[in-house]
Order: C-alpha cells, then structure tokens, then sequence
C-alpha cells in the first residue's frame, strides 16, 4: 500500500516551516493514492499562507468533509473552493444550523455566533460547490471512511451545554448530529482523523471500530474536545484509559484539546504522542 501522508493546514497553534500561522481552527490535508482530500479549512485566516509554505495546492483539492459546521472548520471554504471546479463537500445536513456558544464575561452573558458565515447557496452558485449531505456512514474514496452521525452511547462523554442552536426564534441545546470524523486505512494502520469530537472522542472511536471491524488504531489525530478553553473535561482520564485499549501507536492532538489537556495527553502517552500544531505532518 502506498504511503499516506496528513497535513495538518490549520490550529491554535504554529510548528515549522517558517511562516505558518495558528489561528482557532483546524484543517487537515489527506493524500493517499492519487487522492487529495481536507477535512475542514479552518477559521479561514491562515489556510492560504500555510498551504504555501507547506507546497500545498489549494485549486487541487476536489474533495472537503466537514467536521460540523462551527466557523473554525468551515470559514477557509471559499479559498479551497475558488477557482469554481464542482469540488464535493461531503458533511451532515446540519452543518448550516445557526449555531451560537453561550459565554459568561465580565460583561455578562454573550452568545456570539458560531456557525457557518456562508450560505449554501452562495457556496453552490458562486464558488460551484457540489454538496453531498448524508447522515450515514460512507466511503468517501478508496480507504477513507466518512463517519455519518456518531451514536452517543457513553455515560461519561457529556455535551457541551455552552453550544446551542437557534429552533423557533430561540436558543436550545445543540445536539452537534453534524459532528462527524474520518477513517483512513494507511499501511502503518487504521489512522482516526477528529475534528472537534463533539460527539465524545469515545463514542467516535467505537462507532469507527464497529463499521471496519478495526480493534486497534494506528493513529487518532485531531480535536478532541477534552479541554477547550479552560481545564480539562471530567472524564479525561476515563477518556484516556478507554483510548489506551485501542493502543494507538501515535495520539496527535489538535484545536479543542486545549493546551493543559494536550500536555496531560504527552505526559499519558509519551514517545507515543504529539502536538499536530499548523505545518505538522505525518506518513504512514
């Protein structure tokens, strides 16, 4: 099998090559075979800049999954998307819910916007985005594995009760149906790509396992929603123990882990971890 190499385009934080810049946000580039495949374009400020100086092609790419639809991972779309060449965006119907974080500062309580800035029919007629929304699992290419909605079935993964979505002129709890990751067979192994997680990284890595057969991982990489913004989760160390009994050889943490829980991570997994920073990138 040939190799497969994952570009990490955009996250909080920056690596090498010179000139990358973090933002919050994540983007990933998968290339397998002849395939070149993102999994989300970031808040949209950095995605071109890094896709440069990581000798990326933008106007190659024909294929996005979108993680969910928060603005973090949908915002770079017109830079992938342009020149218009029918690029597929493969993600859940709900990616264009109105979606908003319910914040407390000092101010008082806030409820910016989180969701998509785009519409669809802007994405569509403009920048000539072909959609395929699905809720259902479905091999998007050779080898990669788009999760559909993920079960939530652990007593342990909570929801976030900051994120919410607007139903009838009001804001209730967002169930995050959208939140969906990627399974790629690579010849090192099985390698799970998150973007947020939202639906609890447990719960994501399960539902992969029963739809390939997959016991074991060779790599989870990406957002895991354990500490963003603040402390770490109160689950973390079930989290952590539940992700052991997949041993993956590489946990590569991104974006929603937050800085403290990405250090409890490298401290849990050691040689076996990394920080998968903007202009990270990894071949198996």
């Amino acid at each position: 099998m040939a190799r497969t190499s994952i570009k990490v385009l955009c996250e909080n934080t920056a690596a090498s090559p010179l000139g990358i810049m973090g933002e919050h946000g994540f983007s990933v580039l998968i290339e397998k075979d002849d395939q070149k495949i993102m999994l989300d374009t970031g808040q949209g400020l950095a995605l071109e800049n890094n896709a440069k100086r990581m000798g990326v092609d933008l106007s190659e790419i024909m294929t996005i999954v979108l993680s969910h639809g928060h603005y973090d991972h949908t915002g770079g779309l017109p830079a992938v998307l342009y020149p218009p060449r029918g690029v597929r965006i493969v993600a859940h119907p709900d990616i264009f819910s109105a979606k908003y974080a319910e914040l407390q500062t000092a101010q008082g309580t806030a409820t910016p916007f989180i969701g998509m800035r785009f519409k669809k029919e802007y994405l569509e007629h403009s920048l000539g985005a072909e959609f395929d929304l699905r809720t259902e699992p479905v091999e998007i290419a050779p080898g990669i594995l788009f999760s559909g909605e993920v079960p939530r079935e652990t007593e342990f993964e909570k929801p976030d009760s900051r994120l919410k979505v607007e139903q009838a002129g009001e804001l209730v709890p967002d169930p995050l149906k959208d939140d969906a990751s990627i399974l790629v067979e690579t010849g090192s192994g099985p390698v799970v790509l998150l973007g947020c997680a939202h639906s609890g990284m447990i719960n994501t890595l399960n539902h992969l396992s029963r739809l390939s057969g997959h016991k074991t991982f060779h790599a989870v990489i990406g957002g895991t929603h354990l500490g963003f913004m603040g402390e770490p989760v109160p689950q973390f160390e079930q989290s952590m123990d539940e992700l052991e009994a997949f041993r993956p050889d590489l946990v590569a943490v991104s974006h929603c882990t937050g800085q403290k829980g990405a250090a409890l991570c490298c401290k849990r997994f050691g040689e076996r971890f990394a920080f998968a920073s903007a202009g990270w990138s990894y071949s198996c």
